[in-house]
């Protein structure tokens, strides 16, 4: 087991013998921050992408029966896209400040290197071919295309 480092000598700060024990508890409330973060913006992002792809299917049964009453429901779903991209870039701006915040945590209670937070490539210094993040993008661009497509299909 790791020892804890030099700087979390209680003996030697101001704040009395349960400093180790303050560092502890704001590194594990930032840690469930940014699990927290993880958990929730994924959630809200499977919500969000089935959403949009259901509106891609609803406009396409429509468009079987009256292609008229199709090209609402496809100009949603290209809408619902865009925002949906946005909904994903401010939560993933939350994402961010958590992971940040451990980091700095980490740093500033001189964490040992094999007790720092590291499941993710970012947190780990490992390379990644792609985030999770641009894929949703990718997918949502692929589902706007395929809403303004429909309509440009629909209307000729």
């Amino acid at each position: 087991m790791t020892a804890f480092p030099a700087s979390w000598d209680s003996s030697s700060h101001e704040g009395g013998s349960d400093e180790p024990d303050v560092k502890l508890e704001l590194y594990k409330l930032a840690v469930e921050e940014y699990r927290f973060q993880v958990l929730h913006n994924w959630s809200r992002t499977q919500y969000l992408l089935a959403f949009n792809v259901a509106v891609a299917g609803l406009g396409v049964l429509l468009s079987t029966r009256t292609s008229s009453g199709a090209i609402p429901v496809f100009a949603l779903g290209a809408l619902a896209a865009i925002l949906t991209a946005l909904v994903t870039r401010v939560q993933h701006d939350y994402y961010r400040a958590a992971r940040d915040r451990v980091r700095r945590i980490e740093e500033t209670i001189e964490l040992p290197l094999g007790w720092k937070t590291d499941t993710t490539a970012t947190m780990g210094g490992r390379k990644r071919r792609a985030s999770v993040t641009q894929l949703v993008y990718l997918l949502l661009v692929a589902v706007a295309i395929v809403d303004l497509a429909s309509i440009g299909i629909v209307l000729f």
